[in-house]
């Protein structure tokens, strides 16, 4: 703001509402304003002086005196408002703070929700406020009902204070329901003893983590839908999120979805599809800058993953047309493929597989392969091929070493060639409708029938 002329009356009103907030006898210089607006902070002396001056003078201000002032306001009202001297008074009377010990939900300006039992709006981990919602111990009944539901979708990530523990939660329904950007949950166990989650993560869509050092489910009796949708969630030994799961997964160790940070088991690799239609999976972060990117992201190696949903591809999925494990894959011990190319039909080719332990749903109802090739592929990891190939009718041959032997035990797969109609192995065995195991994936000789080539 150029300097110029402004009204004496102008300064008294806003001299008079920050005495009014602060209940104060000071006076202010022009220049000692914007400091006192910024030192507000809700306390009250009780007696302010008033001048309600309503002479007409004028005087002259410099360049940039109003925009501190207004940069004040915003600093504690946390708008993006941008205020006319005349406004400016108003604005200070409408400033309110958030004082006493209560439950908070503060959302900090990185996009955190950080979840604390403070004396005010504060955080503990350095983030700045830029707004807060008084948390009800009762719980809500619907997501809506949340004070937080207005800014949902601008939320990256949730953190639990341990001084949340003390507030005694014991509902938790729908508190992350439709956090499509969070990407993690840090401080769980400070949830634990809650009896109610219904719909407490539904449609987290990019949650891919809940940090929490112990946590007891089993007192939870209400719990419908409480993952419901959260197609990215790993737990820290690699459990997949189930499509509906409930509380039984809010647990850590095998079968649950909670990760300790001192015990993640997790291997994340990346996958990222261009537009010419090849889509790259890699060991390593960071895409092909000379390409142009259709999609991508990071998924887990070792995760058993329940839907094709949780692929950083899906949503481009239409335009997949090869697949490529890069070099680097050799480094990746585990690699478990459950779900990752099902159902879609535009994959015309898959290079470079490497050594995979799971592969249920993986290549079910791509339509578009006739051949796939796991010539340099170690067998002897294989433990679920459920469904694998189902549905994939145009597939012709599968060539793979002549020395390719599956486990003896341990692994299992009903249904792995269902409706795999165009399939014929190397000694001529034509697919049929009563030969559909998981048995079948082995090379095709006069005293093994098989569906596998040898070459």
């Amino acid at each position: 703001m150029a300097a110029g002329k402004i009204a004496k009356s102008v300064l008294y009103d806003i001299a008079d509402a920050i005495r009014t907030q602060n209940g104060t006898q000071t006076g202010y210089k022009p220049g000692d304003v914007p400091a006192a607006i910024a030192a507000l902070d809700g306390t009250n002396a009780g007696n302010p002086l008033i001048v309600d001056y309503s002479g007409v003078d004028t005087g002259v201000l410099g360049a940039g005196y109003f925009t501190r002032i207004g940069d004040a306001i915003r600093g504690q009202n946390g708008s993006a408002t941008v205020y006319k001297p005349g406004d400016m008074a108003a604005a200070i009377l409408a400033l309110s703070w958030d004082t006493g010990l209560k439950p908070r939900a503060v959302l900090l300006a990185d996009g955190t929700l950080e979840f604390n039992y403070l004396d005010g709006r504060q955080s503990t981990i350095g983030g700045t406020p830029v707004n807060a919602f008084e948390v009800d111990p009762a719980g809500y009944t619907s997501a809506t009902a949340r004070p937080w539901d207005d800014v949902r979708l601008d939320l990256t990530r949730v953190v639990i204070d341990s001084s949340f523990a003390s507030v005694g939660v014991t509902n938790i329904d729908y508190w992350f329901n439709g956090m499509q950007s969070i990407t993690e949950v840090v401080g769980f166990q400070h949830l634990s003893g809650v009896t109610s989650a219904k719909q407490c993560f539904v449609s987290c869509t990019q949650l891919e983590t809940i940090w929490a050092t112990e946590f007891n489910y089993s007192a939870i009796t209400s719990s419908s839908l409480m993952f419901y949708s959260c197609n990215k969630l790993v737990g820290g030994t690699g459990t997949g999120c189930p499509y509906s799961g409930g509380a039984t997964y809010a647990k850590l160790g095998d079968g649950g979805l909670l990760t300790n940070p001192s015990a993640d088991q997790r291997t994340w690799i990346y996958g990222y599809l261009y537009s010419d239609g090849k889509l790259v999976v890699q060991a390593s972060s960071g895409a092909d800058t000379s390409r142009t990117l259709l999609a991508g992201g990071r998924l887990c190696a070792n995760a058993v993953y329940q839907s094709a949903g949780a692929m950083p591809w899906y949503d481009s999925r239409s335009s997949m047309r090869t697949v490529t494990f890069a070099a680097d894959m050799a480094s990746v011990t585990l690699l478990n493929m459950c779900y990752w190319f099902y159902g879609m039909g535009a994959i015309t080719s898959v290079n470079g597989l490497g050594n995979v332990s799971k592969m249920r749903y993986t290549f079910a109802s791509c339509t578009g392969l006739t051949s796939l090739d796991f010539r340099g592929f170690d067998p002897s990891t294989l433990t679920d091929l459920f469904y694998c190939f189902s549905g994939a009718q145009n597939i012709v041959t599968i060539y793979a070493d002549g020395t390719w032997a599956l486990p003896t035990s341990g692994i299992s797969g009903s249904q792995c060639f269902y409706n795999c109609r165009a399939l014929v192995g190397g000694n001529g065995t034509a697919w049929a409708s009563g030969k559909t195991s998981y048995t079948y994936f082995r090379i095709d000789t006069a005293a093994t029938p098989g569906y596998l080539t040898a070459a």
